[in-house]
């Protein structure tokens, strides 16, 4: 038996990104992409020692559609262990709190605002774009909020969730369903990338419902695969 074991980490599914209602909540493709997961995981079933967590309802619902799906196969998991430490980063809260103020010196925030004000719902392109455009900064320590947990926090976090995993010991398989912040920061933990806008650009590659394959033994890791998506049909191929 090999004495090397290796985590699953899945991105959740698609979310309900920049609604008006829940963010925190699969959509009708996110459920989609979670239950072709689950078929993928039934077709060519793994032994799997353990399942963790992120807090997020987006994490569980992706976990619960999984097992929706194998239970209809006679498959089961073990009972998921839920690690705090697997959230996704605050960027989100950054850019909500900082908007107005960035804006009197960015044209392009400006115009989202303006809109916004007239009560013209800015595009979702637009909010992208935005978000991307306040990230970048924020990750590079420009400007913070003193309710919103900072990058480097976030990055530590990230890095004491990694030996909660490798606690379940050698020769194992774990599943990891968390966010997409969350696997960027544990791969480029795995491949000793320091350079912080790199880890927020990895993470703006990763699709909904991928896998991203670690291998783990005592405290080192190393990077197997990444953002698979062979399970998915194209048209479930999303990444926001």
């Amino acid at each position: 038996m090999s004495r090397v074991s290796v985590a699953f980490f899945i991105r959740h599914g698609k979310a309900s990104a920049f609604a008006a209602t829940d963010y925190d909540q699969l959509s009708p493709p996110g459920v989609e992409q979670s239950e072709q997961l689950g078929a993928w995981l039934a077709r060519d079933p793994l032994k799997v020692d353990a399942v963790f967590l992120g807090p997020r309802k987006r994490h569980a619902q992706t976990h619960a559609a999984v097992v929706g799906v194998l239970a209809k196969h006679g498959l089961s998991l073990p009972e998921p262990t839920m690690l705090p430490e697997l959230d996704e980063h605050d960027g989100l809260s950054v850019v909500y709190k900082l908007l107005p103020e960035l804006a009197s010196g960015d044209p392009a925030l400006k115009s989202i605002v303006e809109a916004t004000v007239k009560g013209v719902p800015p595009s979702p392109d637009d909010v992208l774009s935005a978000f991307k455009r306040v990230t970048r900064r924020w990750v590079r320590g420009e400007i913070g909020h003193s309710e919103v947990e900072p990058w480097a926090a976030f990055r530590a976090r990230i890095g004491r969730a990694l030996p909660r995993i490798a606690s379940i010991g050698r020769g194992k398989t774990a599943l990891v369903f968390t966010s997409a912040g969350a696997i960027a920061s544990a791969v480029a933990d795995s491949l000793g990338i320091q350079e912080e806008e790199k880890v927020l650009a990895l993470s703006w590659s990763l699709y909904n419902g991928s896998v991203s394959e670690l291998d783990f033994a005592d405290d080192r890791w190393g990077l197997r695969t990444f953002n698979g998506t062979a399970h998915l049909e194209r048209r479930l191929v999303t990444s926001v």
